[in-house]
Parts: C-alpha cells; sequence; structure tokens
C-alpha cells in the first residue's frame, strides 16, 4: 500500500468503459439495448390521485352539521343533486 501526503497527489488514472453487454452475457441474462423503463405500481397511482384531493375545510363541515342537525339541511333538492352526483360518479 502506498500512501501520499498532500504535496504529492498523483497522477490521472484512466476511467475504463463499462460494457455491460458483456457482464450480461458472462451473467447468462439478456444484453441491454439502451432503453430505460419505469413501471409505477397501483398503489402509486393511488397515493397520486389521494394527493390531488384538496383539504378538508373544517368551516364547511361545521356548517352543514349544524344545519343537519337543526333540520334545514336535508331538502327534497338537495337530496336529488346529492344522488345525481352520486350516479354520475358510479
Amino acid at each position: 500500500m502506498q500512501v501520499r501526503g498532500p504535496g504529492n497527489i498523483g497522477g490521472v488514472n484512466p476511467v475504463n468503459r463499462v460494457d455491460l453487454n458483456r457482464i450480461k452475457a458472462a451473467q447468462g441474462t439478456a444484453p441491454v439495448t439502451g432503453k430505460d423503463s419505469v413501471e409505477i405500481s397501483e398503489l402509486a397511482r393511488l397515493l397520486d390521485c389521494l394527493s390531488r384531493v384538496p383539504d378538508v375545510r373544517e368551516d364547511k363541515v361545521r356548517a352543514v352539521r349544524a344545519q343537519i342537525e337543526s333540520g334545514v339541511y336535508e331538502t327534497a333538492e338537495r337530496l336529488d343533486k346529492a344522488i345525481s352526483a352520486l350516479l354520475r360518479e358510479l
């Protein structure tokens, strides 16, 4: 082993190119084609969808809860609108 001080850094060493196809052939696997690919899992897709959901507006939730408790929120018009929206989602 040779230890060199800061005054004697040494020369430039060559960078050797790695031949991935030669390595793959030695391993008995398919050669490298030069194309990259990415696979996105279903969990990643779900997390992406969830990240787009807006934050809960606590003030709106409290106001609607108060209207429901007082009996003024549930009207036939609102119920029809909610059912229509639900059917569109399905």
